[in-house]
């Protein structure tokens, strides 16, 4: 039987090191992984795939059977004008390959399947229309009811829909108009399993990592004010990510609030070196902010997979898209959305509880028991691939 011919089409750049960069690999791994036949006789399984990611960026993926990256770099900086040429190198793209399947994130390669009748899996992450306004502040009220409308037509038009968070289902449920709910799929986001030794000592204090974007929604400038009050009990390093503009607000609130010796501003961390950074660490960070796109809209914080996968004890507000994950006193310390003094009693909490940092560890690994691996997470997409894949044959 010959290969189903799929294009994985994101208007993200991949390779980066953006969560949403790890989560599209971690696709690809899942449905072009190269499989021995032994293990597709074992899995039942008879469909293979050659699979074409079309991203924004400048690096070239190495080839595997089954799989090649296509990407594409363009000098433009506005962001609707660049969408408009991803687009139309995506049209272009599939009338060359004519592919039996499109794997779309956002309403900008989306679009086209809808115009070139391809069955098509729309992967809602985010919406643009509610997460243009955090980026961009001049972005229009005409712009985001024209971009609802396209992830209306998206929606409509998708052979399947899959999203990593309850919460995001809810939303498209709320805000959209769509036949069959049941074709919605939750299906999280995973971790890798790795090996996890120690923690350090605690003689200087916990150390804490933040990983992750600098946007405004994360919460880590807010959070950078109750760090301040906690003096020497912790030591926080940020691999952050973001604008210029952003980097230099969190550059001015570490000097305003006195943390040039007790946080630092990291580049970002590559993911070959994560194990060896996040195992210095004893405390994650996530501090997200109670706003539309957490609350309305909805993630699955990779960041925070990340954290527990190395035995980190996870810091998080109490929300709905962080409770699948997090077991407050287990693996984890919630407090309250958007509450500073709610925040620091945590993490003064987990400083007074320093001594028995081993078994707290311990607890964090035994939890992920009950969380998915990138490798069952790829299964269940499989799945929704073989389906549309047997029903068009």
């Amino acid at each position: 039987m010959s290969a189903i011919r799929a294009v994985y089409a994101s208007f993200d750049e991949v390779p980066s090191f953006k969560a949403a960069s790890t989560h599209i690999l971690a696709n690809c791994r899942a449905v072009a992984g190269d499989r021995s036949v032994e293990q597709h006789h074992a899995e039942g399984r008879a469909l293979d795939y050659e699979l074409e990611l079309v991203s924004l960026g400048e690096v070239r993926l190495p080839s595997f059977p089954g799989f090649r990256h296509s990407p594409v770099s363009f000098a433009e900086p506005n962001y609707l004008r660049r969408g408009e040429r991803f687009r139309g190198h995506v049209r272009r793209l599939l009338l060359s390959r004519r592919p039996d399947l499109l794997h779309f994130r956002t309403p900008w390669e989306g679009l086209v399947a809808e115009d070139l009748g391809v069955p098509s899996i729309y992967e809602v992450n985010g919406l643009p229309s509610i997460e243009l306004p955090y980026l961009y502040r001049d972005a229009s009220e005409r712009v985001l009811t024209v971009l609802q409308e396209w992830e209306q037509r998206c929606l409509a038009a998708a052979s399947a829909i899959v999203c990593p968070s309850e919460r995001i289902r809810q939303c498209l449920i709320r805000r959209y108009r769509i036949d069959e709910p049941s074709r919605i799929r939750v299906i999280p986001n995973g971790y890798d399993p790795v090996a996890v030794g120690p923690p350090p000592t605690v003689e200087d204090g916990l150390r804490a990592v933040y990983l992750g974007t600098l946007h405004p929604w994360q919460g880590i400038h807010w959070a950078l004010r109750g760090v301040a009050t906690l003096g020497d009990r912790f030591q926080l390093d940020i691999y952050g990510i973001g604008s210029r503009d952003w980097i230099k607000q969190a550059e001015k609130r570490i000097a305003r609030y006195g943390l040039d010796q007790r946080v630092r501003l990291l580049p970002p961390l590559d993911r070959s070196r994560l194990s060896q950074a996040l195992s210095r660490y004893h405390v994650g960070l996530a501090p997200l902010i109670k706003t539309d796109r957490n609350t309305e809209q909805g993630c699955c914080p990779v960041k925070i997979m990340d954290y527990l996968a190395h035995g980190l004890v996870t810091v998080a507000p109490d929300l709905a898209v962080v409770r699948p994950m997090i077991r407050h006193g287990e693996n984890g310390w919630l407090y309250p959305p958007n509450c500073l003094h709610g925040l620091t009693t945590a993490l003064e909490h987990l400083y007074d509880r320093r001594s028995q940092w081993p078994a707290l560890r311990r607890q964090v690994l035994q939890s992920l028991r009950q969380l998915p691996t990138w490798a069952e997470t790829g299964a269940s997409l499989r799945q929704v691939y073989d389906s549309l894949a047997s029903a068009r044959r």
